[in-house]
């Protein structure tokens, strides 16, 4: 993620360097009627950052997604298996519920 932000930032100090330029000099880029062509470099030193920002938001969202998912497929696994330990008798409601937050408190 730093390393993404330190990319993004230097081509955006590269579209705002042509922002810069074009205001500096607004007047000459009035005379030849170029306030297109000046909007349209800015657009595309803008889209690169745009772009990766986008890839980037995908795949670090993704890889959240998928963290999150693997810990509540583990607490399910846990409670199906707290379950059936339950219904077959090997232990109580009260003892599966006591030990969950034994392990909520430790690891919290």
């Amino acid at each position: 993620m730093m390393g993404f932000s330190a990319d993004a930032n230097v081509m955006y100090e590269e579209a705002s360097q042509v922002a810069n330029d074009a205001v500096g000099t607004i007047r000459t880029v009035a005379s030849y009627c170029a306030e297109e062509k000046v909007m349209e470099i800015y657009r595309n030193k803008c889209e690169g950052p745009v772009k990766m920002g986008i890839k980037q938001g995908l795949i670090s969202g993704t890889g959240f997604g998928l963290s999150l998912a693997l810990l509540f497929f583990a607490y399910a696994t846990t409670f199906y298996a707290a379950a059936r330990l339950v219904e077959s008798g090997k232990t109580t409601f009260e003892d599966v519920f006591r030990v969950s937050r034994q392990l909520s408190k430790r690891f919290i």
